[in-house]
């Protein structure tokens, strides 16, 4: 008599069979960055619904630290201003990443078989902040407040959770690409080792 597997056994199955390895890169790219940007639009009208246009709402185990406040961002992540033109920048820089994203999928995939997610996380990212900016004209719901050490408070949503995720994977493809560009060098300044029958052709005619 055969033992079924575990639901955790199959639900691991389930996600090495989709991981970025399985799936092109294309596939998996679109699929992170519909999840994620699905996911930061739901987070944040269901921020806007909960806690209203002035809620807060502290966390009961790091309430000295993080709360939920819904802050409307006119500036870039995290509350970084770009100056006068801040929104107009935001928007064609969003859109520029998208485009880039989309491109270079599949060269970088080649490359390293987690670039998909990471430009899908990077890209969800985008799409979430940019339908904020283009249907929100005061500016992008943000609701994750987190207080410093100084009192100092950064307040976020999950797009930018995702972006600094895809930032960090961003590190992991660029030490692939580096590595691919010594292997590279080192092929090209190689010797090269000829056939033993054309090596002898050309013995021969030197002789």
């Amino acid at each position: 008599m055969t033992s079924r597997p575990s639901a955790a056994a199959r639900l691991q199955a389930h996600v090495i069979s989709i991981g970025p390895a399985k799936s092109p890169p294309v596939v998996v790219f679109a699929l992170w960055a519909t999840m994620v940007a699905v996911l930061d639009l739901t987070s944040k009208q269901l921020a806007a619904t909960l806690l209203g246009p002035d809620g807060t709402l502290p966390l009961p185990i790091l309430r000295n630290s993080v709360r939920l406040a819904v802050v409307l961002n006119d500036q870039s992540a995290f509350g970084v201003s770009l100056g006068t033109y801040t929104w107009h920048i935001n928007l064609v820089l969003t859109i520029v990443a998208l485009v880039l994203a989309a491109v270079l999928c599949p060269a970088l995939a080649a490359l390293d078989a987690w670039a998909p997610v990471m430009l899908g996380l990077i890209a969800g990212a985008a799409t979430g902040n940019l339908v904020g900016l283009i249907f929100s004209p005061r500016g992008v719901l943000d609701f994750i407040a987190v207080r410093s050490g100084q009192g100092h408070e950064v307040v976020f949503n999950l797009a930018d959770v995702a972006a600094v995720v895809g930032v960090l994977l961003v590190v992991r493809t660029v030490w692939a690409l580096g590595r691919a560009l010594r292997q590279g060098r080192r092929a090209a300044h190689a010797p090269r080792v000829l056939a033993p029958e054309r090596e002898a052709a050309q013995k021969g005619e030197r002789g």
